[in-house]
């Protein structure tokens, strides 16, 4: 499923999905199976201007991906390694993955099982939601409110960002 403005009909990551389907059948009947869950691709996009960046959705797992635009061969030396990667909101650990067909690719577990999805469409917007607070910076400092802000201000209008006059 695409949607405009990013990369999830790219070729790469076609491919990969295409993989994920073909394991599909083999998961079926494992109690992990969310059957309400498709399997797609959300928010592709480029990262590090070599490798593709987004969410892979399968009825067992939810992880953010990074796919080289450019195949890596397989190895099963790497298969199974944790790095650091370095994503706008800080360092997150990725473990190497890959098969034959698709090569090596880096996964992040968002959610895995996927069962507490129960309503069409549910997944897709976490994959969404997961992906916009990972892909934002974390500023430096917390937004302060000016103390002459705060003077004059009950409980309630601090709640509800009003003044009593």
């Amino acid at each position: 499923m695409s949607s405009s403005g990013s990369l999830n009909d790219h070729p790469r990551v076609s491919t990969l999905i295409e993989q994920f389907r073909v394991v599909n059948a083999g998961m079926r009947d494992l109690p992990i199976y969310n059957h309400t869950v498709a399997i797609e691709s959300v928010g592709f996009r480029l990262f590090n201007d070599v490798e593709l960046l987004g969410v892979v959705l399968t009825p067992w797992f939810m992880n953010l991906m990074i796919l080289p635009i450019t195949p890596v061969a397989m190895k099963m030396a790497e298969i199974g390694k944790t790095v650091s990667v370095e994503l706008p909101v800080g360092p997150r650990k990725f473990v190497v993955g890959g098969d034959e067909v698709v090569g090596l690719y880096k996964a992040h577990s968002l959610h895995s099982p996927v069962l507490s999805f129960t309503l069409p469409g549910q997944a897709r917007a976490e994959a969404q939601r997961q992906l916009a607070l990972l892909m934002t910076p974390v500023t430096a400092e917390p937004v302060a409110t000016p103390a002459s802000d705060v003077a004059g201000l009950d409980r309630r209008a601090l709640l509800f960002r009003r003044r009593d006059t």
